[in-house]
């Protein structure tokens, strides 16, 4: 079984081109205006890019970047162009963010196949939001596995913007429980659900659930979800959340409490997940496909005394996300860094960890090597360049390893730019490797 630390993906495939123009550098923005308000320390080894690509009045520009073999740092920005304001602090990419890779081929049969998955991490952080321009800046370090390298020239783009969170906790829902009864139910089938979370094992139990249907709208008012149906069922309290089905942004999936008259929240005991066509009809996932359903159900079960059903309130913890689906693409041509790399093999044995392959650049080191043992830790080891000038401290990555073939491939940072010349040695918990 192949693990990845943090994120793995499928090998990418190129966004369709939407716009790539060459800026003119300007006062405000520019890559020189950036680097002296953001990070100067970067200067001397990331290359000024200025280029952008646009959708959804989304501008999305790459300001500056560098790649050292398969690390890259890239200072890009957004910027909302459509006069809304819709980038805040908690802008974000998160699985829509995407970028090209070159897989090793493997030959079989004399024909060249592509490697089915690589493992690349990235790491992004905002550095400064110019709330009168509406523009975000971000820092992003990223790496790949020596396997998969980063594509040259270096593609980022996206498919999904995140622009806001909204967070509801414990929040009540403006429902009087007084005089909640029993209510009519249909039968369920084990085919019927889909999911759920404490789902008893003997699903024969579960026979009967709620009606999906529309009863009440939820406190956020979005009108992506709401309260489908509530009611008793053989003693119990049944409340359904209705819902859109995969839909990206909206509401997310709610958790529902009761509050009891002294404060104590009081959980589900199950909570079953059903999908449903455009009637509300639940499907049979034996005969039906995912791709099929149009609407989600979520049936929280409770245990609560039912001839007191108006001391308690229903409340419900949960998110709102707002954003916008689009394509980005923007193309980085950067310079050859192999002169500022050092790349060297060994065969140095650290604890249980053989480093036989590494490369060292501006932006921190590569190790691939094999371990000993069921689990690969080499993340927690602690790394450290000597140079001329002192020992520099580097902070863990990322990276993958393969547990069949106990082979790994980690990467760590250097918080400031290394100048790799005055390199002298890699300390290792403690064991010092000399640079070569």
């Amino acid at each position: 079984m192949l693990w990845r630390a943090r994120r793995s993906l499928a090998v990418a495939v190129a966004i369709s081109a939407i716009l790539l123009i060459t800026v003119a550098a300007a006062a405000l923005g520019s890559f020189d205006w950036f680097i002296e308000k953001i990070n100067p320390s970067f200067r001397e080894i990331v290359e000024p890019v200025e280029v952008y690509c646009e959708d959804q009045g989304i501008r999305m520009e790459v300001i500056g970047a560098q790649k050292y073999g398969n690390m890259a740092v890239v200072y890009l920005s957004l910027q909302d162009i459509s006069g809304q304001n819709r980038l805040t602090e908690q802008t974000d990419f998160r699985d829509g963010f995407s970028i090209k890779m070159n897989p090793e081929t493997q030959e079989t049969s004399g024909q060249p196949v592509e490697t089915v998955a690589s493992s690349i991490t990235w790491r992004k952080k905002l550095l400064y939001l110019d709330e009168e321009r509406n523009t975000a800046y971000y820092e992003f370090n990223i790496e790949a596995d020596s396997d998969s390298p980063l594509s040259d020239p270096l593609e980022l783009g996206s498919f999904l913007i995140y622009f806001d969170e909204v967070k509801y906790e414990y929040e009540p829902i403006s429902l009087s429980l007084s005089g909640i009864g029993e209510t009519e139910a249909i039968s369920v089938r084990e085919d019927h659900v889909w999911g759920g979370t404490n789902v008893p094992d003997d699903l024969s139990v579960l026979a009967a659930a709620l009606t999906p249907g529309y009863y009440a709208p939820m406190p956020h008012g979005k009108e992506d979800q709401w309260i489908s149906n509530i009611g008793i069922l053989d003693g119990k309290l049944h409340v359904q959340i209705g819902g859109y089905w995969n839909k990206e942004f909206g509401s997310s999936d709610a958790t529902l409490f009761l509050m009891s008259p002294d404060g104590e929240l009081i959980e589900w005991d199950y909570e079953l997940r059903f999908l449903g066509d455009a009637n509300h009809r639940l499907f049979d996932l034996e005969e039906n496909g995912y791709k099929d359903a149009v609407y989600k159900y979520d049936e929280a079960v409770f245990t609560v005394d039912t001839e007191e059903m108006s001391d308690y309130i229903l409340c419900f913890t949960g998110l709102v996300h707002s954003g916008v689906e689009g394509r980005w693409r923007v193309v980085a041509n950067l310079s050859d860094t192999t002169q500022q790399m050092r790349i060297w093999t060994n065969h140095i044995v650290v604890e249980d960890y053989l480093f036989e392959h590494m490369t060292l650049s501006p932006l921190g080191l590569q190790v691939v090597g094999t371990y000993k043992g069921e689990e690969c830790m080499a993340g927690g080891m602690a790394l450290a360049i000597e140079t001329v000038d002192g020992v520099i401290m580097l902070e863990g990555g990322g990276g993958s390893y393969n547990s069949q073939k106990q082979t790994f491939n980690w990467h760590w940072n250097t918080e400031n730019p290394l100048d790799v010349a005055t390199a002298t040695a890699v300390i290792i918990n403690g064991t010092r490797i000399p640079v070569k």
